[in-house]
C-alpha cells in the first residue's frame, strides 16, 4: 500500500475542511528535497507552491474532494485495497494523481528542477486556481493537471460560460391576459432564438472532443406563482460548453443583444475559456510515451484558467470521480508515476 496515498485519503478535504492539514503534510514530505515553499491566500484555505530551480513544466493539483454519497459501501476516508484496486474518497479525483506525482518527485535527483502547485475549491468555484492565476507568479509554459484520465493524455478541455437571465412582465388576472404581459412567454421566445443561435455555433467543430462542437443547455426555468395569474417574472439559467475561447466572446455579444431585445437583465455566473494545446512537439511526445492518441475533455478543469499555456491533463484510472466507492487500479497508479517521470525528463 502507498503510504502517501493512504495519508492523503485520510485527510478530510471535503469542501477543503482540512486544507491546512494537507498543506502541512505535503510540506513535510518535501521538506528535505530543497524546495522553496510559498502559500497564497488570505483565508484559512491557501494555495501551496513548492518550487526548486527553474523548471520547464509545473504540476497543478487540486486537493479538495466532493462529499461521499449515501451509496458508498466502504469507509470513504480510509484507503482500502484489494488485489487490483485502491478505494477511497478522492482516490480518482485527484488524490491518486497527487500521490503519484509526490512519489515521482521523491525518486528524482535533488538537483532536478521542479514546481508543484496545490490548489483548493476546484469542485465548486475555482477560487484557488483563480488566486494562483491572479498572483502574478510566473508559471512554466507547460502545466500538467493530474485529473483522472485513465492514462489517456488530454491536451484540451472545453470552456464553460453560465448565465442567469430574468424577464419582467405585467401581472393580470388569467381571464384578461390581454391587459397583462406574460414574462414566461418572453422567456420562451428568448430561448427559441437562443436555440437557433446555438445551432449556428455547432457548425464549427474540433474533432479533439468527443462532442466536437459548442453545446447549449437550458438548465432551469422559474416563473409564475398562481394558475389564475399572468406571471410578471421569469428567470432562466443556462450554459454553453465551448470548444474555443473565441466562442465565449461571441456568446456574450449575442446574449447582450437578446437581453436588450426582450428588456431582460442578465448575469454571467461563470466564464471559463477552453484550453487547447497546439504544440505538435508536445503532442507527439505524449502519444509516443503513452502509446495513446491525445484527446479533449468535454468538461472544465483548472486548465481553463491557462488557455495560452501548453496544458496536459493526465492521471490514473479508471475514471470514477464523484462515484460511489471511488477507485483506481494499482497498475494504473504505478504506470502513472512512470509516465510523470518520463514526461519530466523529456518535456
Amino acid at each position: 500500500m502507498s503510504n502517501i496515498l493512504k495519508n492523503l485519503i485520510e485527510i478530510n478535504t471535503i469542501n477543503d475542511k482540512e486544507n491546512e492539514k494537507i498543506r502541512t503534510y505535503i510540506k513535510s514530505i518535501l521538506k528535505d528535497k530543497k524546495f522553496d515553499f510559498q502559500e497564497i491566500g488570505e483565508n484559512k484555505e491557501k494555495v501551496l507552491i513548492a518550487k526548486r530551480g527553474n523548471p520547464t513544466l509545473a504540476f497543478c493539483c487540486h486537493t479538495d474532494t466532493v462529499d461521499k454519497s449515501v451509496y458508498w459501501t466502504k469507509e470513504a476516508l480510509k484507503l482500502i485495497e484489494d488485489k487490483n484496486n485502491y478505494y477511497g474518497l478522492g482516490v480518482s479525483d485527484m488524490k491518486g494523481g497527487i500521490a503519484a506525482i509526490l512519489e515521482t518527485v521523491l525518486s528524482l535527483p535533488i538537483e532536478v528542477p521542479c514546481m508543484l502547485c496545490f490548489t483548493y475549491d476546484e469542485e465548486k468555484d475555482f477560487r484557488g486556481i483563480k488566486e494562483l492565476k491572479n498572483s502574478g507568479i510566473n508559471l512554466p509554459e507547460t502545466i500538467i493537471f493530474p485529473e483522472p484520465t485513465n492514462l489517456i493524455p488530454a491536451i484540451a478541455n472545453k470552456g464553460c460560460i453560465e448565465f442567469k437571465v430574468q424577464f419582467n412582465g405585467k401581472s393580470a388576472h388569467s381571464s384578461t391576459p390581454n391587459i397583462g404581459e406574460n414574462a414566461i412567454y418572453k422567456a420562451m421566445q428568448f430561448i427559441n432564438e437562443l436555440q437557433e443561435f446555438a445551432k449556428q455555433l455547432q457548425k464549427e467543430t474540433l474533432k479533439i472532443y468527443e462532442v466536437p462542437y459548442t453545446t447549449f443547455n437550458l438548465s432551469t426555468m422559474n416563473g409564475g406563482k398562481e394558475i389564475n395569474k399572468v406571471p410578471d417574472t421569469c428567470t432562466i439559467t443556462f450554459d454553453f460548453r465551448t470548444i474555443k475561447k473565441e466562442h465565449n466572446d461571441i456568446i456574450i455579444k449575442e446574449i447582450e443583444k437578446l437581453v436588450k431585445k426582450y428588456q431582460a437583465s442578465s448575469t454571467i455566473i461563470n466564464n471559463l475559456n477552453a484550453a487547447v494545446t497546439a504544440n505538435q512537439e508536445i503532442i507527439e511526445k505524449l502519444e509516443k510515451l503513452t502509446e495513446k492518441k491525445v484527446t479533449g475533455l468535454n468538461y472544465v478543469t483548472e486548465a481553463s484558467l491557462f488557455p495560452d499555456k501548453n496544458v496536459i491533463i493526465l492521471g490514473p484510472g479508471p475514471i470514477t470521480a464523484h462515484q460511489k466507492d471511488e477507485t483506481i487500479e494499482k497498475e494504473s497508479y504505478v504506470k502513472c508515476q512512470k509516465l510523470y517521470m518520463e514526461i519530466m525528463q523529456s518535456i
